[in-house]
């Protein structure tokens, strides 16, 4: 009888032991998953940039010659992380490719399809690795620089003593967004 008492009372302590540190383990797993104070940041809003810009911020729209949407954003640097843009419009959900400005650290186009002026829209900017909410913000598009032909003008000439006009020879601009052509 004590024998049986005995693995009987083992029997019981193993399966307590084991529920008692699965429910730890349990608990841990549940307490990372939430979200703490020291562990996340506050969602950035995302405005239009100003003079006295908070980043990321929305610097313009603009439409390259395929008709694409393109909104150019200025972020913290070259560390801020990859993201990708997802604009609401009603109960349809737009995505854009985004791209760091090889020359300026600070600036990233993203590419997608044209909107129309003057709706309000949900703008969300997305981390590509770990699928987190940067920043959102709900405003309208104000207006889109349209890709045209481009027209440039010479410089008028100045008489400058000693210099001769017809050896200067404008050199023209041109912008370098993607799918434009000089």
């Amino acid at each position: 009888m004590t024998r049986k008492r005995l693995i009987l009372g083992i029997s019981i302590s193993v399966i307590l032991l084991i529920l008692v540190i699965s429910g730890l383990i349990w608990w841990r797993e549940w307490r990372r998953g939430q979200a703490r104070v020291d562990q996340r940041f506050p969602l950035q809003e995302l405005k239009y940039c100003s003079s006295n810009p908070v980043k990321p911020c929305v610097v313009s729209f603009s439409q390259d010659s395929a008709g694409n949407m393109l909104v150019n954003f200025l972020t913290d640097g070259a560390f801020y992380p990859d993201f990708y843009l997802k604009i609401k419009s009603g109960e349809n959900e737009h995505i854009y490719v985004c791209e760091k400005v090889n020359t300026f650290a600070t600036s990233v186009y993203c590419t997608g399809q044209a909107l129309p002026v003057g709706q309000v829209l949900q703008f969300f900017i997305i981390s590509l690795n770990e699928e987190v909410v940067l920043a959102q913000g709900n405003f309208p598009i104000i207006g889109i620089a349209l890709a045209g032909p481009g027209i440039f003008l010479s410089p008028t000439p100045t008489n400058t003593p000693g210099v001769s006009t017809a050896d200067a020879t404008p050199s023209p601009s041109y912008p370098s967004y993607p799918g434009s052509r000089p």
